[in-house]
């Protein structure tokens, strides 16, 4: 490994690793001779595509100044739906690109609703879609004829309802609500009468994500959880509601996609953090897993055909770039493995990126919590730590392809990912163990990672930095306080610092979800009030640097506010970076650089002896 550079080389040197690109979300033309996807390769996500067959080089289809969040095309016409927000706000707008991209349509256009992709019809005619243009607080299913450009509210819904799937007839649109982060229901919308059927009675908790249509429309495919702790492919009958399992491991299954015929499926194992791909040809009963480079795969895409599979690829020491399984003999799943884009890594050699080593402790309470450590090729030791912890928290830590960590690396910082209680991939009651008054013990296991950490590897314990956003960021400023002496400096973006002010001001379609996780505030208001960072601060002992974004409808920019305002009552030394024009999070290459260029600096001045 190089030399870590010295004070005029690192802000230079980050900037490298920020500006290192990615490519994903492939999705197939009608003819299957063509893939768009998004890429950063401007700095912000937009629309590429790539031909196939021609040789050329990827074209640029969207020129926006703001983030695409994402790509579909019609079925059967040379069109495509994106969704773009401004400023970070979430409040996703859809726009129609015609003609290779020589004409633009907006399709939705009130920046104040936020508008979720649904599907295609079969003729490619309509866009199902969920809007919140009636109430905040709850989404309903529309329907818009893009030729005549006419919206139809075809389900009302008093809750959080999101159309996945149109059945092969049309006649009929499979839509998802949403009740907690782990319970979900399946619903069948006739379009005739504009009824609704559950599809999935159940007691308790249950999630049902990834479903689509079988070939006759009759049945549905799913993942789901429903009874088990782990998620396992099922398959729904529409008209009996009967529920059977086709397919598990010990492990979550995740992503599901089927050819258009309905005859083949794919889908993605989470084994450990990192994924398996595997593929079902229903009439030959041949499964076969995909050999593929190690790493994380998301976002699956068969070619109208079903002979073209198309996935997005990343692992530790690779940046996620779009890869291709061609098949040329269906019955037996054999075929060619092939890498669609080649992402830049800023003229940084890709044998010099880190992969993790996986360790596991035990907690209070003896629970196994494993976490993942990268250690830097330096001979100068011991190191700094840099402790990431995860958002979410129904979220995981995997080891895909991270600028941060690598550039933390290359500076020879160590660093620290743990999967505390409440992370997902772990089965469903670990997954639980947080909830409401389970809070805190997330905490207690981070610390646990880290003492495990600092007595088995070279670790300077003088130098120990908390990083974190969003949930993370909640977890930062609770371990400041909870044990301050481990602690020598936080890095804070947009976390939570009181959850009785944060379920208040949270976008109010997102409040009952987060109730579910969190607590509510008039049943559970002492203890969250109690447990809250901002009135725990004077406990706080280390300087403390704070990101956020102006425009945050998860996280508002006040829970930043706050905790920056009490800490300076207390005489802490604290640093607050507003982005006016983001959200939750940095999105634009500009403004990740001045952040992060800023956060680096602080924790070189703390974390450097």
């Amino acid at each position: 490994m190089e030399t870590p550079p010295d004070s005029e080389g690192v802000a230079h040197t980050l900037r490298r690793y920020l500006s290192i690109k990615s490519a994903y979300s492939p999705d197939f033309s009608p003819d299957g001779k063509t893939v768009a996807y998004l890429s950063d390769l401007t700095g912000v996500p937009q629309v590429w595509s790539l031909g196939l067959s021609d040789g050329g080089s990827p074209q640029q289809l969207t020129l926006e100044d703001e983030r695409v969040g994402f790509v579909s095309y019609a079925p059967d016409r040379d069109r495509l739906a994106f969704g773009i927000d401004r400023g970070g706000s979430e409040r996703f707008q859809i726009h129609m690109l015609e003609a290779g991209g020589d004409r633009v349509v907006r399709l939705t256009d009130d920046p104040r609703v936020i508008h979720g992709w649904g599907d295609w019809s079969p003729d490619g005619n309509s866009i199902a879609f969920s809007s919140n243009a009636r109430a905040q607080e709850s989404f309903d299913i529309y329907v818009e004829d893009v030729d005549n450009r006419s919206t139809e509210l075809v389900y009302r819904f008093d809750g959080n309802a999101f159309p996945v799937a149109w059945s092969p007839d049309g006649s009929k649109i499979l839509f998802e609500v949403s009740h907690a982060p782990f319970d979900q229901d399946l619903f069948l919308l006739r379009l005739d009468d504009r009824s609704a059927d559950l599809l999935t009675p159940h007691a308790g908790d249950a999630a049902f994500h990834s479903a689509t249509f079988d070939e006759s429309g009759e049945h549905v495919y799913c993942v789901t959880d429903k009874g088990r702790e782990f998620a396992a492919l099922a398959r729904i009958d529409a008209s009996s509601h009967e529920l059977e399992f086709l397919y598990a491991e010990d492990w979550d299954l995740e992503s599901l996609a089927a050819t258009r015929d309905r005859r083949t499926l794919a889908f993605t194992v989470n084994d450990g953090g990192a994924s398996r791909l595997v593929v079902w040809d229903l009439p030959s009963r041949a499964r076969k897993e995909l050999e593929l480079p190690p790493g994380l795969v998301g976002g699956l895409d068969w070619s109208n055909d079903g002979t073209k599979l198309a996935f997005s690829l990343s692992s530790s020491t690779s940046n996620s770039d779009v890869w291709m399984f061609e098949f040329h003999d269906k019955r037996a799943l054999e075929g060619r493995l092939s890498r669609l884009t080649r992402s830049s890594t800023s003229g940084i050699a890709a044998s010099t990126f880190v992969e993790p080593r996986l360790v596991r402790a035990r907690s209070f309470d003896e629970l196994e919590v494993t976490s993942y450590l990268y250690l830097p090729d330096a001979k100068a030791t011991p190191y700094p730590l840099v402790v990431m912890l995860h958002g979410g928290p129904e979220s995981q830590f995997r080891p895909g392809f991270s600028p941060l960590v690598q550039f933390f690396l290359r500076m020879g910082f160590g660093v620290l990912a743990p999967n505390f209680r409440g992370s997902t991939g772990y089965g469903r009651r670990y997954t639980h163990l947080d909830d409401v008054r389970g809070r805190m013990d997330t905490v207690k296991d981070a610390e646990s990672a880290l003492r495990h950490v600092l007595e088995g590897y070279p670790i300077d314990k003088g130098r120990v930095a908390a990083w974190g956003g969003s949930y993370g960021g909640f977890m930062v400023l609770a371990c400041l306080y909870t044990s301050p002496a481990l602690w020598a400096a936080g890095v804070d973006i947009v976390g939570i610092s009181n959850f009785v002010t944060f379920l208040k001001n949270t976008g109010p379609w997102r409040r009952k979800l987060r109730i579910a996780e969190y607590g509510d505030p008039e049943k559970d208001g002492e203890f969250l009030e109690r447990i809250s960072p901002t009135n725990n601060a004077h406990l706080i002992r280390s300087p403390l640097f704070i990101i956020h974004g102006a425009n945050d409808p998860r996280v508002p920019v006040g829970e930043a506010e706050q905790i920056a305002e009490t800490l300076k009552r207390h005489g802490r030394e604290v640093h607050l970076m507003r982005f006016e024009d983001e959200g939750h999070g940095l999105v634009k290459l500009k403004n990740r650089i001045a952040g992060y260029s800023a956060a680096v600096e602080f924790l070189r001045t703390h974390l450097t002896s």
